[in-house]
């Protein structure tokens, strides 16, 4: 959701925060603002309608400040109470511009405190929940209270899932931070003579690669001479600074006018980077020393729930029937805003597999969490070290995919569904259900994946000319798939609504017979993922359903196949490929439709509307 960073150090602060700010902007970019110490009594304070904004408002009023400031606080805004606004943006502060604090997650008890505070006399200046930390805050210092006492203080009354960051005139040089529950991570960059916070490592990249993870209940107290970590009693805690291995330089687009198409391209490699260390192609066997079960409780299990949100879900569908498959276990894929809330049968002899890209996702958190106090067994996929899903869990399957800029995941995905392949073929040898053979031909499977995702990049130009033919004056598209390429049809809709804005839906492609057929049109293209295989002639059946009622269709086809150029009107062709490695690939041309689509209607890709990389609100 929300961006924040921090810095308290002896260079200007306004430049490194504004470049955090820019790194951060995939979080949220309805708003963006800065808060500098500037040695008076109130904290200098410059908000606007984006990053860029932001940054030519501080460069005309050198940020409000009499002098370089070198403490300072920032945030980019991802809205959910009140409207885009400047009055709406970060930081807010005190009534008396003492105290500035900026946001990310939910006040659930805010109407509460508000109306509280109303009482007292205060006046509000925005719609927003995240102001009335700053008015809390401030009633905190004038009872008495330090700063990180009094963001302690704070913490303890609000409710929800949040992370804030404040900082107050009368404490010079002093920045503190809190985390309570899962909304978004705070990390702790330790440099030499300044340290630094913010919501992701790679806005502290460029400065330290010495990060400390917070914890839900941790406060972080930082100045320029150096980090304490606290819990919400004031006693002082001992974490220890570790050194990330992640590249600030790979966030940058290179020769590609997006982080998007950087990101698709970059699949193959990310593919391999999943496969590293887990996968022994000379010896055809796939050792995941990261699953902490021993075999014995391996073949207890009775049941497999995999969880997650949006592109995670897809990712979890597909999970779910390999895992059934391969290994043998009754498997089924859940949407975890829905399963955290819902009576289950969750026990010792269920597997929970939580994907989430962030480790970050709120409800996925409550999920684990529920699945935890049911004495689940649990493993976390997840792309980023130190998040809180790495906390609840068992063991991590790190995805290996490197960092993602563009909020609408592509290689996060792709690498999620190797490693759920990975997970797959382990289970199952593990289990019995696999012979060495079987598992030797699987790895052999694999071994192809990232030269095949290579060989559907570089054959993207038709994409982009469909993008451009058939689908930018279409406001409604369909798309139909069976089996394993079932999930990958919403995925492909998924897209087209994240980038391009357009209406689509993904159905299992017998279902359209009960409904969406009612829908078909010359108005409504659909996309029809029909490779070959044991349900071809389903899709076959199907795709003939659609031009007998005057829809328009692309098809996603295997190449070579001499049938499908006279059903739809459009093919992308696929390679031929064993069958649990197409739907992998079917993810390339239907990201490359999007894009495309996105690039064309004169859309950012990187930054669809009302969107954030991670959500970390419910």
């Amino acid at each position: 959701m929300c961006g924040i960073i921090a810095y308290a150090g002896p260079e200007s602060a306004v430049p490194i925060l504004v470049s955090g700010l820019r790194t951060l902007e995939y979080r949220g970019y309805d708003s963006a603002g800065i808060g500098v110490q500037n040695g008076s009594s109130k904290i200098s304070v410059t908000r606007a309608l984006g990053v860029d904004q932001l940054a030519e408002a501080v460069s005309q009023n050198g940020s409000g400040c009499v002098s370089v400031p070198n403490v300072g606080i920032a945030h980019t805004r991802w809205a959910t109470h009140g409207g885009v606004t400047v009055p709406n943006a970060h930081p807010h502060t005190s009534a008396d511009g003492r105290v500035a604090i900026v946001h990310n997650g939910i006040v659930e008890n805010y109407m509460e405190l508000r109306a509280e505070l109303s009482d007292a006399g205060i006046e509000f200046t925005s719609e927003t929940d995240s102001e009335v930390i700053a008015h809390l805050v401030a009633r905190c210092i004038d009872s008495g209270d330090s700063l990180a006492a009094a963001v302690r203080c704070t913490a303890q009354r609000i409710r929800g899932a949040s992370s804030f960051v404040a900082t107050s005139a009368d404490e010079p040089g002093v920045i503190v931070g809190v985390r309570l529950g899962n909304a978004g991570g705070i990390v702790v960059g330790v440099g030499d003579g300044f340290n630094l916070l913010a919501s992701d490592v790679l806005a502290i990249l460029p400065h330290t690669d010495g990060i400390i993870y917070l914890q839900s209940g941790e406060v972080a107290t930082i100045q320029p001479s150096g980090a304490e970590i606290s819990d919400l009693s004031g006693e002082t805690l001992d974490r220890p600074v570790v050194k990330t291995g992640r590249s600030f330089e790979a966030a940058a687009k290179g020769e590609h006018r997006h982080f998007m198409a950087k990101e698709i391209a970059e699949q193959p490699e990310a593919v391999s980077s999943a496969m590293r260390r887990r996968v022994d192609f000379d010896g055809g066997t796939i050792n995941l020393q990261e699953v902490p079960f021993t075999d014995e409780q391996i073949r207890s299990i009775d049941r497999v729930v995999v969880s997650g949100m949006g592109t995670s879900l897809h990712s979890c569908m597909y999970g779910a029937q390999m895992i059934e498959a391969l290994a043998g276990i009754p498997a089924q894929a859940e949407n975890a805003s829905e399963l955290r809330y819902r009576q289950t049968a969750l026990n010792d002899r269920t597997l929970v597999i939580s994907v989430t890209q962030s480790g970050e996702t709120a409800d996925t958190l409550a999920a684990m969490e529920m699945s935890a106090e049911s004495g689940s067994r649990q493993l976390a996929l997840v792309e980023a070290e130190g998040t809180q899903a790495t906390l609840v869990a068992n063991g991590t399957l790190y995805l290996g995919a490197g960092q993602e800029i563009g909020v609408a995941s592509t290689k996060t995905m792709m690498c999620s569904l190797a490693v759920l392949y990975q997970l797959a073929v382990y289970l199952g040898e593990r289990r019995g259900s696999l012979s060495a053979a079987q598992v030797s031909d699987f790895v052999s499977d694999l071994s192809r994946l990232p030269g095949l995702i290579a060989e559907m990049i570089d054959d993207g130009g038709n994409a982009e000319r469909l993008a451009r033919e058939r689908l930018v004056n279409k406001q409604h598209l369909m798309y139909l798939g069976r089996g394993a390429l079932h999930p990958m049809a919403m995925e492909g809709a998924l897209k087209m609504k994240e980038l391009a804005y357009l209406h689509a839906e993904g159905y299992p492609a017998g279902e359209m017979k009960h409904g969406p057929i009612a829908l078909i049109s010359d108005e409504m293209p659909t996309v029809a993922l029909a490779p070959q295989g044991a349900l071809y002639d389903k899709m076959a059946g199907n795709i003939n359903e659609v031009k007998s009622r005057g829809g328009e269709v692309i098809a996603l086809a295997t190449r070579g196949d001499e049938l499908m150029p006279g059903l739809a009107d459009e093919v992308l062709w696929l390679p031929e490929a064993p069958e649990w490695i197409v739907p992998m690939l079917s993810l390339v041309p239907l990201q490359q439709l999007a894009y495309h689509t996105s690039v064309a209607l004169g859309h950012n890709p990187d930054k669809p509307r009302n969107l954030a990389k991670s959500v970390t609100v419910e």
